[in-house]
């Protein structure tokens, strides 16, 4: 796993709760030196350096980056940050697009910029985005959808273009996983929240270090022929519906037996 100076260090951004949280704990463990990024101060014990950034704010954060950047080689990164807001279509107005855009896609841009020169000398890197199977559609998300969408769009062309330098790019599409995002923008009851919890194939929500999990297998050295995919982290939901009807019909007798 670990080789040339600068391959074990690796930027996690958004680490102050859920996935990202869980993710830079994963790396940790593994025996990586993580450096994480947030716009709050309490990131993991676990953390080899913390940086308190504001990713949405692009000047400064790309100033903060480029410093850290000179400092030492970082040749692996997880473009974990985002956020996501819950709006009807009817109420949009375009101010919840612009903001997503510059959080959920610029950050991933501006990280990689920064980190790139060094990867690209050392001809050797890993980058890991953060999408999400509402990239596939889903109601009440069309600002979010339309900006995940817009990060694996990013994360194939950024793959293609980087192939060359020996830079992997790849992608984890989060489903419903456990976090405090999910908590506060899927309230319990509301309908689009209940048929689509109704419609997971595992019949249970996700939890953070299952999507560590795959974010590990990205950034290993040893997945170096891999590049521009996304990888599904949604107990089945990006395969389409499922929901209680269909698996109520599903008796012992009928289920489907065998491979």
């Amino acid at each position: 796993m670990i080789g040339a100076p600068g391959e074990e260090t690796v930027l996690v951004t958004g680490v102050a709760h859920g996935i990202g949280r869980a993710t830079a704990e994963r790396l940790a463990a593994d025996g990586y030196r993580v450096i994480g990024v947030d716009i709050e101060a309490n990131g993991p014990a676990c953390l080899a350096d913390f940086l308190r950034i504001d990713l949405a704010d692009h000047g400064p954060a790309a100033e903060a980056l480029g410093r850290l950047a000179r400092s030492q080689p970082i040749l692996r990164l997880v473009n974990n940050v985002g956020s996501s807001k819950r709006e009807l279509l009817k109420d949009g107005d375009g101010s919840a697009q612009q903001w997503l855009s510059r959080l959920n896609i610029g950050s991933a841009l501006l990280c990689l910029q920064a980190l790139l020169p060094g990867m690209r000398a050392a001809r050797f890197g890993r980058v890991v985005n953060l999408t999400s199977r509402a990239s596939y559609g889903r109601e009440t998300r069309s600002a979010y959808a339309a900006t995940k969408s817009g990060l694996a769009a990013a994360t194939r062309s950024w793959a293609r273009e980087l192939a060359g330098d020996g830079i992997t790019v790849n992608a984890v599409g989060p489903g419903m996983i456990d976090t405090e995002l999910l908590r506060r923008n899927n309230p319990a009851g509301a309908p689009d929240v209940d048929r689509l919890r109704n419609n997971i194939p595992m019949r249970r929500v996700g939890e953070a270090g299952e999507v560590a999990q795959a974010v590990a297998f990205f950034l290993d050295t040893r997945s170096g022929y891999v590049t521009g995919q996304m990888l599904m982290v949604c107990g089945g939901l990006s395969l389409g519906i499922f929901g209680r009807r269909e698996a109520a019909r599903q008796t012992p007798e009928t289920a489907p037996q065998g491979g």
